[in-house]
């Protein structure tokens, strides 16, 4: 498990924001911190942000969980069930 951090909207998100981030979520699994911000993978009008996207893929590579909003419960749930398969 990984996270995957851009560098906020236009820039802006920090250590900080991400350590901030962790605490309010309480996730467990590192998060990877990279220099892209959300707004060069925006619509031309700047008005769509593909994140936070959350994705689960299984052994053979398959995309098995796809969220744009972070449901914990959800995530937990999807593991379990591919660990059981």
């Amino acid at each position: 498990m990984l996270g995957l951090s851009g560098s906020g909207l236009f820039g802006g998100e920090t250590t900080e924001t991400v350590r901030a981030f962790i605490e309010q979520t309480g996730v467990t699994f590192p998060i990877v911190r990279g220099d892209t911000t959300y707004s060069e993978y925006a619509n031309p009008d700047g008005a769509i942000s593909p994140y936070p996207l959350d994705v689960i893929i299984d052994r053979e590579g398959t995309i098995r969980y796809l969220r744009h909003e972070f449901d914990g419960d959800a995530m937990v749930a999807q593991v379990e069930q591919l660990l059981a398969e």
